[in-house]
C-alpha cells in the first residue's frame, strides 16, 4: 500500500513539475546556428550522390541489405553527419536525425509521389503522429503544408509544425522532397480542437521541437519504388538529467516514431504481395 502511495505522489510531483519547470525554453542564437549547420552540410551530402547507383543511401551498403529490403524489411537507424570528420556540437539543443526505408512493390513511382506530396491527407495516413494536416498552398513543385502534432501520456502537447516542401525530378526515375519547418509553436489549448491555432507565446513554449525536418528519396527500380525517408529534428536538451516534461510527453522519441510511421503508413497504403 505504502509504495502505491509513494508512487502516486511521485507521479504527481513528476506531472506538476512537468508544468512548471519545462517552459521558458527558448531557442538561442547559437543552438539554432548549430542546426543550421547541421543541415547546409547533410543537404551538401545528399546533393553529391543523384546520380546511377549513388541516389540511395542503400546504394552505399551491402548488396544484401538491400535486397533485405526488396523482400519486404524495412530498415530504421539513427544517423550523424559529421563536418570534415567532427561531431557538429549543439549548445543546449539535441539534433534527432533518423534514417528508414522501405520497398513498396509495384505502384508506379507517380503514385508514391503523389502520396508523399498530399499533405492533406497525412492525418489519414499516418495518423499516429499527425492528428491534422492541410495543404496551405501549392505553387509548381513548391508546397507549403501545416501539420499538427500531437502527443499525449500525462500531459498533452500539440505542435503546430509549418513545413515548406520543394518537390524535385532528379530524373525520370528518381524523386528527391525536402521538408523544411518554417514555424512550430505549441498550442495553448491542446484538447480544444477549436483554439489549436492559439499558440503560448515563444517564452512560455517547452521547446519539445524547435525544427523539423524531412528528405524522401524515391527510385524506381526492381517493378517497385525505394522509399527513403530522413527526419532531422532540433529540441531542448535535457541537461543530462530527467526531463519530466519530456518523459511525460514522449516528444524524445517523437523523430524516431514519426520516421517510423511514415514508412509504415506508406507500406499499408501500397501492401508488400512477396
Amino acid at each position: 500500500m505504502d509504495a502505491r502511495v509513494n508512487g502516486f505522489r511521485l507521479l504527481i510531483l513528476l506531472a506538476s513539475f512537468a508544468c512548471g519547470s519545462v517552459r521558458a525554453a527558448q531557442l538561442k542564437p547559437e543552438t539554432a546556428a548549430a542546426f543550421d549547420r547541421y543541415i547546409k552540410v547533410t543537404e551538401e551530402e545528399m546533393n553529391k550522390h543523384r546520380g546511377f547507383n549513388d541516389f540511395l543511401w542503400l546504394d552505399h551498403r551491402d548488396p544484401k541489405e538491400k535486397s533485405l529490403v526488396w523482400l519486404g524489411q524495412p530498415v530504421f537507424v539513427p544517423l550523424t553527419t559529421l563536418d570534415h570528420g567532427q561531431q557538429i556540437d549543439v549548445p543546449d539543443g539535441v539534433i534527432q536525425h533518423w534514417l528508414g526505408v522501405t520497398y513498396l512493390d509495384e505502384p508506379p513511382l507517380e503514385r508514391v509521389r503523389d502520396l508523399i506530396l498530399n499533405f492533406a491527407d497525412y492525418k489519414t495516413f499516418f495518423k499516429l503522429q499527425v492528428i491534422d494536416s492541410k495543404l496551405i498552398q501549392h505553387d509548381g513543385d513548391q508546397f507549403d503544408a501545416l501539420l499538427r502534432l500531437y502527443k499525449k501520456q500525462i500531459s498533452a502537447v500539440l505542435l503546430n509544425v509549418h513545413e515548406s516542401a520543394k518537390f524535385t525530378l532528379v530524373d525520370p526515375s528518381k524523386i528527391f522532397v525536402a521538408c523544411h519547418s518554417t514555424h512550430i509553436g505549441e498550442a495553448a489549448h491542446p484538447k480544444d480542437k477549436n483554439s489549436w491555432d492559439e499558440e503560448l507565446s515563444p517564452q512560455d513554449q517547452s521547446g519539445y521541437l524547435w525544427s523539423l525536418n524531412l528528405y524522401y528519396r524515391l527510385e524506381q527500380s526492381d517493378n517497385g519504388v525505394y522509399v527513403e525517408l530522413e527526419v532531422i529534428s532540433l529540441g531542448r536538451e535535457a541537461g543530462g538529467k530527467l526531463n519530466p516534461g519530456r518523459f511525460l510527453n514522449g516528444f524524445e522519441t517523437f523523430p524516431r516514431e514519426l520516421t517510423r510511421g511514415i514508412i509504415d503508413g506508406l507500406r499499408d497504403a501500397f501492401p508488400h504481395h512477396r
